[in-house]
């Protein structure tokens, strides 16, 4: 790729499965206050559909819009600064961060300190400044980087969910369950809460007959049953946390466990296309209590004004460090570079054909 050139992939915002390239050249002109990011490399997962699911109901189009009904899908990873016209920030720096599915990015950086600074553009102003915080990287890269790469914002995804379901006391529940055990977030809850502090007696992964092998083998949680299995759950006081989205599985668990069902948490899209797009709707016909919506920002926000900034970046520092040891067991990871990559890991990851024991970095 020319260096003034950029290339950037779009989704259709109705229709995931729609997709387009768009290559053109950079623009010169960098106004003030402004820098240049070339993007590096990207970890992409389940957890970026369900960016693109949430698309207009989360706001996620929002942090990199463009019209015509057309979106880019939020990624996390790694860039350098390719140019820069803010006085506290150099060509050459390393940022991590959330990024578009595009080899560039304009960033307006306000609010900088040594370790971050904050993305002031004015469209993102009212999105939650959880995505919208960039980290300053100094410290050399590792092999260990991109394993970290696919598991930092899966990671703290779980560690907050855990987190809340701790300071609920679990809403006084016996047994918690998880469906699509298989996936990383599911993966890094199970490690949460199946650990000293655990708020529940006993997890349950539910899972796919054919991931069931590969989620028993990691050891995170205390049982795991296929959904066919669901009528084998005793009927105790229990809590669901929905990862995969499938509103047909979720039904079966509130039908199934009826009073006893304590508190329903809407997490995640894995099964994307049997899941509403909307994580707020509401199901009036099921039994118990009705699904909600656990939206990690707001938590993030609330313990950052509890612990304070450097307090929280500790404590989930700590426990990312035990669950990326504990992942180095049963993870491999893929690296793949150009478009056609791209495009293909996007469609794997989206119908589902991705291997529950690997996660993908792409480079541009």
């Amino acid at each position: 790729m020319n260096n003034s050139d950029q290339v950037r992939f779009w989704v259709q915002r109705d229709d995931p499965r729609t997709v387009r390239w768009q290559r053109d050249q950079r623009s010169p002109a960098l106004p003030e206050g402004e820098i240049e990011v070339a993007v590096e490399k990207f970890a992409f997962t389940a957890n970026n559909i369900t960016y693109a699911r949430l698309g207009d109901s989360g706001r996620y189009w929002d942090f990199f819009p463009q019209a015509d009904g057309w979106g880019s899908v939020p990624v996390w990873g790694y860039g350098h600064v390719i140019a820069s016209r803010h006085e506290a920030i150099a060509v050459g720096e390393r940022v991590y961060g959330y990024l578009p599915m595009s080899s560039h990015l304009r960033l307006a950086p306000e609010k900088v300190t040594a370790r971050r600074f904050l993305d002031g553009a004015a469209h993102r102003r009212a999105l939650p400044s959880t995505y919208n915080e960039y980290t300053r990287v100094t410290e050399p890269e590792t092999d260990r980087e991109n394993p970290h790469l696919v598991l930092r914002p899966l990671f703290s995804l779980s560690f907050f969910l855990a987190d809340w379901l701790q300071q609920q006391r679990a809403f006084g529940a016996e047994q918690i369950l998880i469906s699509s055990a298989s996936s990383k977030t599911a993966l890094g809850l199970g490690f949460m809460l199946t650990g000293a502090d655990r708020p529940a007696s006993e997890v349950i992964g539910l899972t796919a007959p054919a991931n069931r092998h590969f989620v028993e083998s990691t050891g995170l949680y205390d049982t795991v049953l296929c959904y066919s299995d669901l009528d084998t759950i005793r009927r105790r006081p229990s809590v669901y946390v929905d990862i995969s989205g499938n509103q047909g599985s979720r039904a079966a668990v509130h039908r199934h466990l009826g009073e006893a069902l304590r508190h329903s948490c809407r997490v995640g899209f894995t099964h994307w296309d049997a899941a509403s797009p909307n994580l707020r709707e509401q199901e009036p016909d099921l039994p118990g209590p009705p699904p909600t919506l656990f939206f990690a920002p707001d938590h993030i926000l609330a313990r950052r004004r509890a612990w304070g900034a450097e307090r929280l970046a500790e404590t989930v520092r700590d426990h990312s460090a035990r669950f990326y040891r504990h992942a180095e067991r049963w993870l491999e990871i893929q690296s793949s570079h150009g478009p056609e990559a791209v495009e293909q890991v996007y469609r794997e990851v989206l119908e589902g054909r991705a291997r529950v024991d690997q996660a993908n970095v792409l480079y541009w």
